[in-house]
């Protein structure tokens, strides 16, 4: 069997032609709403992002508020603290003085008179101590110098030179350290 094809072939190349454009429209249409959906994925994501940037200041902007609170307090509270190490530092060592002068006296023999005493404070509730003192015999000075010596709380102790000024007086100088043992 014979198939005769009537139809002229403007009119199949028309239909043909119909159908490319309608198949192209249809792919077009199809890569336009990818497009289209895409694109809105995007400019959801950008409006998600500026309205997460936007929460997101202003959280920095409250808490950096109780940031500086916070360091402020700090700050306070290192003075306070440093304060309550001065009185406390003041209380431990309000006694020291008294309990130097009275061992320091203590110490001086009968025959023995200082003229004059400077202390030097140092660490550890220590004194370095210059004394220039005046005595009535040599024997004074070597008595003070053992009771010093023999007191664990004074420390190198060093007999400086001794003159002698006539009416058998004695005048030197000593140094040492006094520690106090709590």
């Amino acid at each position: 069997m014979i198939k005769v094809n009537l139809v002229p072939a403007e009119i199949l190349a028309k239909a043909a032609q119909r159908q490319l454009i309608l198949q192209v429209s249809a792919v077009g249409a199809v890569l336009l709403l990818i497009v289209t959906c895409v694109s809105a994925g995007h400019v959801y994501g950008k409006y998600r992002l500026e309205q997460d940037l936007a929460y997101n200041e202003s959280e920095l902007k409250r808490l950096s508020k109780i940031v500086s609170q916070v360091e402020d307090l700090e700050k306070a509270a290192a003075a306070v603290r440093a304060r309550l190490n001065v009185i406390e530092d003041l209380l431990r060592g309000r006694g020291f003085y008294p309990i130097f002068m009275s061992e320091f006296a203590r110490s001086v023999p009968p025959g023995v008179r200082v003229s004059s005493l400077r202390t030097t404070s140092m660490p550890a509730s220590a004194l370095k101590l210059d004394i220039s003192a005046m005595a009535n015999t040599n024997e004074d000075i070597a008595a003070w110098i053992r009771s010093l010596e023999s007191n664990p709380r004074f420390a190198g102790v060093e007999l400086g030179p001794v003159s002698s000024s006539g009416a058998r007086q004695y005048t030197f100088t000593v140094t040492t350290t006094y520690t106090q043992k709590l």
